[in-house]
């Protein structure tokens, strides 16, 4: 078994990258988009060992090359992302109170210099992995253009972005594009299961959340989110009955911190999703909360097709509301409150 793997639903990607590496055939600049947390990173970490490895079959994961690349360790490898991701990543750190830039800055990409201006010092190809590639503003990427534009012959670029459209045509077209698509839910289900000991159930909702997200569902499966998803089950059943003493309640449960609202937000949103599906006679199948199917049709019972549209606008409006700082119980209080009464 090699790196490549481990990767799920990435077949026809990963074979066109092993027919390049193979045949002597690589590109100086690569460009992986698609959505986050389907695997394009984990692709590109994969392809770099590829392109490094002494293995008998690449990427063997157990070379020196493979081993180093893994642990971040490689003198010919170098990660390039915002302040606030390398932070988060504890690969860096900012002094003092100085708050982490969001955005790839110019500086970083004028390091790159040096790397470039030799040969590898260990390893066959010298990979430059940039991360978020769209929070490279416009000057910053005309400045990319020129490694773009004369790469050295034993160097290749790697470029990763869920944003496309927010790289310059420019710099686009000087790289090859590989698309990447959400990943399979069953493929997401079958790996919670078999690698995290998730019952097959949870699995199935932590699925379904994602999106076809696997990034998303581990997220998912290191939270609370079946805790949070029961609550708010139980108060959007309730909704219809609340009283405003029990509004105010609900309000101080999932207004507690911006984080907490957001991800209640979120939650209400598949909920109310699938109450007008079921309402609508859709195969339950399509459910993302397919182990609660007896509630949501007690639920979805009692409340009215345009009622729930209103909910669903209501909450996105809100999840708006919190992207500019708007007060998180205030924020859930206004919601509850217009729920109640529709």
């Amino acid at each position: 078994m090699t790196v490549y793997d481990s990767i799920l639903g990435h077949k026809r990607q990963i074979e066109q990258l092993k027919r390049v590496r193979d045949g002597g055939r690589v590109a100086h600049a690569y460009l992986f988009y698609g959505p986050d947390g389907v695997g394009k990173e984990l692709t590109a970490f994969a392809f770099t060992q590829a392109l490094n490895c002494v293995g008998e079959e690449a990427p063997c994961g157990e070379c020196e090359h493979c081993r180093k690349i893994q642990r971040g360790g490689h003198p010919d490898v170098r990660l390039v992302a915002s302040e606030e991701e390398l932070v988060a990543r504890k690969l860096t750190q900012v002094e003092g109170r100085k708050v982490a830039s969001r955005q790839i800055r110019r500086e970083q990409l004028d390091e790159l210099a040096d790397l470039f201006r030799h040969r590898p010092y260990a390893g066959r190809w010298k990979v430059v992995l940039v991360v978020d590639a769209d929070l490279m503003n416009e000057n910053s990427q005309n400045r990319f253009l020129k490694t773009l534009e004369e790469p050295s012959p034993d160097s290749v670029i790697i470029l990763l972005t869920s944003r496309p459209e927010a790289l310059l045509p420019t710099v686009r077209s000087r790289c090859q594009a590989l698309a990447f698509n959400s990943v399979p839910r069953e493929d997401i289900v079958g790996y919670l299961n078999k690698e995290h000991g998730i019952e097959a159930d949870a699995a199935e909702v932590f699925a379904a959340m994602a999106q076809g997200s696997l990034g998303r569902a581990l997220a998912l499966v290191e939270g609370e989110v079946l805790a949070v998803r029961n609550q708010v089950a139980e108060a959007l059943s309730g909704m219809l009955d609340a009283d405003l003493e029990d509004i105010l309640g609900m309000a101080q449960t999932f207004g507690k911190s911006r984080p907490m609202a957001l991800h209640a937000l979120e939650i209400m949103e598949f909920w109310c999703r699938d109450l007008l599906l079921l309402g609508a006679g859709v195969n339950a199948a399509r459910l993302v909360n397919l182990d609660c199917q007896t509630q949501l049709s007690q639920t979805a019972a009692r409340v009215g097709t345009r009622s729930l549209v209103r909910w669903i606008e209501g909450i996105r409006q809100k999840r708006r509301a919190m992207d500019t700082n708007a007060n998180p119980r205030m924020t859930m209080e206004s919601l509850f409150l217009s729920m109640r009464s529709c």
